[in-house]
């Protein structure tokens, strides 16, 4: 981590990287002092410095490269930026966007991984945080004056906005971290359920690869949508709302 003007940049932490590189330097290092220690001459002595020299150069040269080119967050107290590295687009949000931060960790769904990211609640942003130490991250926007605090609700517009843009395994992670929202009905179709709507969609999408993940997503999306028929007004609302939980279980035997 490190402080350029009150920007802070976390870079990812790469364990592997740190352990290879260093240990090549140290290598270097060693083999530089024993060849100067058994040359019997300045000349000889030059000549090893030059030779482990130039590797010592280069070990550190490429890490530094490495290290640079890794994936950084730029934390300032009006935006926050993400900077995959060498290659890949950069994304910044800004204070203006929503204030209310919330870390999503790693996550496994019915098989399907995603990798963890920053969400501004309430208003649909993300940033990816894959590779980053997820406690330097909150820890530096808290000391930026970004807030993790504020209304878990607002994650139901998140999971609506996230389902819209077929991102229905984030919006069902969503779900399981903020939820449920057994009244929230889905914004296109008052009928159905906003979390049966993100399970089904799921389940349409697993279906082309795993059929016994896409019955459980869609043995999900029924039961939600059987409790969304308990906060029904009529009657007849109640019945519709039982039928589409019918429709969907139809696809989980199918």
């Amino acid at each position: 981590m490190q402080d350029h003007g009150g920007l802070v940049i976390v870079r990812t932490r790469r364990i592997a990287t740190v352990i290879v590189f260093g240990s090549l330097t140290l290598l270097w290092v060693l083999a530089l002092a024993v060849a100067e220690h058994a040359q019997q001459t300045a000349s000889g002595r030059i000549a090893a410095g030059i030779f482990f020299g130039l590797f010592l150069a280069g070990t550190v040269g490429v890490w530094l490269v490495i290290d640079r080119g890794g994936r950084r967050l730029e934390v300032g107290r009006d935006s926050i930026a993400s900077r995959p590295g060498v290659k890949g687009k950069a994304f910044t949000l800004t204070r203006g966007a929503g204030g209310t931060l919330r870390i999503l960790p790693r996550f496994t769904l019915l098989g399907i991984n995603r990798g963890p990211r920053l969400v501004f609640l309430g208003t649909g942003g993300w940033l990816s945080l894959g590779g980053l130490p997820l406690d330097v991250v909150r820890d530096t926007c808290e000391a930026q004056g970004w807030r993790f605090d504020g209304d878990t609700a607002l994650a139901v517009k998140d999971v609506q906005g996230w389902l819209h843009q077929g991102l229905s395994a984030e919006a069902a992670r969503l779900i399981e971290v903020f939820g449920p929202f057994p009244g929230a009905a889905a914004d296109d179709e008052a009928h159905t359920s906003l979390e049966a709507a993100v399970f089904e969609d799921l389940g349409d999408k697993l279906s082309r690869t795993s059929r016994v993940n896409a019955r459980a997503a869609y043995r999900r999306a029924a039961a939600a949508q059987r409790a969304f028929a308990g906060f029904a007004g009529s009657a007849d609302e109640h019945a519709s709302r039982l039928a589409q939980a019918d429709r969907i279980d139809g696809k989980a035997r199918g």
